[in-house]
């Protein structure tokens, strides 16, 4: 049996970079942004915030607009990561932030009901949100959608029940999600990370498709590769790969970023080492 320590020299020494070479070993299309400190949240609509980075998201709505090319209706997409760290809630953001400057209806909703991020980062209250009404605290006529500084709609997730999965997995999922479906263009949904629980692979039934977000020398090929296969496990339509956290060498700018998701999806005595498998 391995130690707590062996497993930690496991994850080190498995853990690899994400850059060009996870071009190569995965085939869905590499969709690049940096990534920042939770504590300072960063948004592509910061006066500060490079030219650089700024295309760099438009061009992944250029790519995720022809992705879901769906002929009339509304888009619903899932955000998801493998592994906590990669900086999915922020990324999140910043894809609904762009798509709103097209003058689409956006709706941004936090559907990582085990640790939400959306709300701490654009500074919004969340007494209630998603989970009261899958809970049926409230109706979703009675549900205050915030109209956020960045053009789009949100949706907190509320506060964190006792059973998430089985919420998600409920008729009135559904029945909100069709709701909400004729008053938006697009409908972003965040989500908890593949590799942790099976919530994203719930939420990915309501969705027409799926990015998976990653970071650049922090990533595991094994991390993605697991979270990949749980997706289409599931049946989940993949439509790209966001990088974050990128350095880009040849060109000769650092977009190197911190950023931490930290730990508590759940106990951690049962979730081994970050809660994913890294070894071969």
């Amino acid at each position: 049996m391995s130690t707590k320590k062996d497993a930690k020299k496991s994850i080190e020494k498995n853990r690899k970079k994400t850059g060009k070479n996870a071009e190569k070993n995965i085939n869905k299309p590499d969709l690049k942004t940096p990534e920042v400190d939770p504590d300072s949240f960063f948004s592509v609509m910061d006066e500060g915030t490079s030219p650089l980075i700024k295309e760099a998201y438009r061009n992944a709505r250029t790519n995720i607009m022809f992705a879901v090319n769906k002929a009339q209706g509304c888009r619903r997409i899932l955000i998801a990561s493998s592994v906590p760290g990669e900086g999915k809630s922020t990324t999140c953001i910043n894809v609904a932030t762009v798509f709103a400057q097209t003058d689409a209806k956006v709706l941004l909703i936090d559907a990582d009901l085990r640790k939400p991020r959306i709300h701490k980062y654009l500074k919004l209250t969340n007494k209630i949100g998603f989970s009261s009404v899958l809970g049926r605290f409230c109706e979703i006529e009675d549900l205050e959608i915030i109209k956020c500084e960045y053009g789009f709609d949100v949706i907190t997730a509320g506060p964190i029940p006792p059973n998430p999965a089985e919420l998600l997995s409920s008729e009135t999922m559904s029945k909100m999600l069709e709701y909400l479906e004729d008053k938006y263009d697009y409908i972003f949904l965040d989500s908890p990370p593949v590799n942790l629980i099976s919530d994203p692979m719930i939420i990915s039934k309501h969705a027409d498709g799926v990015i998976i977000v990653t970071r650049q020398k922090y990533t595991s090929h094994d991390a993605i590769k697991k979270a990949i296969t749980s997706l289409e496990f599931a049946n989940a339509k993949i439509i790209g790969i966001i990088l974050n956290d990128v350095q880009d060498v040849e060109s000769g700018y650092d977009y190197k970023y911190k950023y931490s998701y930290g730990r508590g999806y759940y106990d951690h005595k049962h979730s081994g080492a970050y809660g994913y498998h890294t070894s071969k």
